[in-house]
Formats: structure tokens, sequence, C-alpha cells
């Protein structure tokens, strides 16, 4: 498969989207290859693996060893076991995001990893409430949303699902004041439509057919999509 391909093995699949930036896509991927920590079980080095690169994009994996603890009895004693596993994430370094999806655990050491090699900080993309507000008003079908409300406020935190046209106009939140946490709907992209969750911190799923095979350009269009102060093209708006 291409290396800006991926073929969804169900029926969603969930990225983080961090804030990259590199001089050059093709030099970093070279520099990762020299220079990058390659994961090695016999010392428990985290590292990628499994990595492929060209102009516009750099894909692999990054794995870990990580140390968990298991509750069993001993002698009619509750006692605890420390043991370790390997965890990895995939991940899509493009000009301007870093997609990661997969176990949650490796993905900061692979953000040092590659602030390390571009030498730019590599960060978690927080969506703030306008780029929210404006995806919202850009699906095709919202499902629902999850609002926040300031802290003097009885409710607090309210999700809305179903047909909702105009969230803002139920009386559980302020409408002059309050926060949009996650956005779910239906978006008619490029490859067809799918629907679409974006949460503030940085979070994306895709709820697609089974065996989609997702394209580098379609993950650019969504965060242009979400980003843009114009939107892109095929973008059909509730009426």
């Amino acid at each position: 498969m291409p290396i800006d391909e991926i073929e969804v093995p169900g029926s969603s699949i969930s990225f983080k989207v961090w804030k990259f930036q590199a001089d050059s896509i093709a030099k970093t991927y070279q520099r990762l290859k020299k220079e990058g920590d390659t994961f090695d079980l016999a010392t428990e080095t985290p590292g990628f693996s499994d990595c492929d690169g060209n102009d516009r994009v750099i894909r692999g994996y990054y794995a870990a060893v990580i140390p968990f603890e298991v509750e069993h009895l001993v002698d009619g004693i509750m006692t605890k076991e420390a043991m370790k596993r390997i965890e990895h994430c995939e991940f899509l370094a493009v000009d301007g995001y870093l997609f990661t999806t997969g176990k949650a655990a490796p993905q900061k050491p692979l953000s040092h990893s590659l602030s390390l090699l571009t030498g730019y900080g590599v960060t978690l993309l927080e969506f703030e409430f306008h780029q929210l507000s404006q995806f919202h008003d850009r699906l095709s079908q919202l499902k629902s949303i999850v609002l926040t409300n300031p802290k003097d406020r009885e409710i607090r935190r309210a999700r809305l699902t179903g047909h909702i046209e105009s969230y803002t106009e139920y009386n559980v939140i302020d409408p002059r004041n309050h926060g949009i946490d996650n956005v779910a709907g239906i978006v008619d992209s490029p490859l067809g439509p799918m629907t679409l969750t974006v949460s503030r911190r940085g979070g994306l799923r895709l709820g697609v057919r089974k065996g989609f095979i997702l394209t580098l350009d379609c993950l650019q269009w969504i965060m242009q999509l979400i980003l843009a102060d114009k939107p892109p093209e095929h973008v059909q708006k509730r009426s």
C-alpha cells in the first residue's frame, strides 16, 4: 500500500493531531534514519520502527516498553505484581501536522524525539472555540455536541444529541459565554460521506465503512475543514 494511504481495519479510526514543523520533510526523514533512536527490546530503549518517507510525509511506528501492575491473590492476600508490555503508535508527519494513532503512552516520547530531530517543539494541537464553531457550521448534519458552561452555572457540562440545527436555542447553556469540547457530525468528504468527531484537545475520530482507504489528502482536507477561514471544496453546509 502507498505510504500516503491507510486502510481502516474496522469501522472507525482515531487520531491525535500535533503541531509539527520541519525545515524539510525529506531531510528530517534522512536525519531520522541516521540519528533517530531505534526501538530495542533487549535494552528497553523506546524508538522508531518500520519508518518510510519522501518529500511530503514521514510514516512509521514508535514503540516503548511500558510498566504496569496486575493485582492477584497470593495465599489469600491481594498483592500487586509489576509487569511490562510493548506498546506502539503509528504516526504520519507532514508539513504543519503530526497525526498519531494507536496506544497513548508512546506518543509523548515520540513528540520529544521528533522535537530533537527537527529543532522545533512538537506539541498537541488544541482547537479553539471559533474553529470548533465554524466546523459545526460546515457539517452537512450535526449529530452531537458537548458544551461547557462557566463554573458559576448550575449545569457545567451538557451533551446534546439528535437532530440539532442551532444548539444555542437550548436553555442548558449560556449562549454568550460557553465552551465547546466536542463536535460530531456527517461531512461530505472528497472520499464520500463520513462521520467526523473533533475534540478540543486535538482529537479526530473518523467513522467510515469497513475496508475504507484513507488518504493523506483527505486528512489534510479535514484539517482545512476545521481550521481554514474559507472552507475547502465539496463542503455542503446545513440549510
